[in-house]
């Protein structure tokens, strides 16, 4: 029978090292196993291993102003059957002549 990678004693050091902050690598490679061994096991083990917060910064939301489309003098708008608005190419025995 073979035997279990992840041991009691094993969990609570790597719980420790978690809440230390390490990655889930960093953890992998002190034990002499991968990522997602590491990964797995926290998952199974969630009340020793916290969710950790997203620490990545946000960027600040700012209002877009609004953006005026720019006008070809070549293309015009025209809403197809479906409803959906499309720019094409100027008819100029439809739309008249370029403004």
């Amino acid at each position: 029978m073979r035997e279990l990678f992840w041991t009691e004693d094993r969990i609570v050091k790597a719980a420790q090292l978690w809440n230390e902050g390490r990655s889930a690598r960093q953890i992998a490679e002190l034990f002499g196993s991968k990522k997602n061994t590491v990964i797995n096991m926290a998952h199974r083990n969630r009340d020793r291993f916290p969710a950790r917060q997203d620490t990545r910064q946000k960027p600040p939301e700012v209002d877009p102003a609004p953006v005026e489309p720019i006008r070809h003098p070549d293309r015009v708008r025209r809403v197809t059957f479906s409803g959906a608005e499309v720019t094409m190419p100027r008819v100029p025995f439809i739309d008249g002549p370029a403004p």
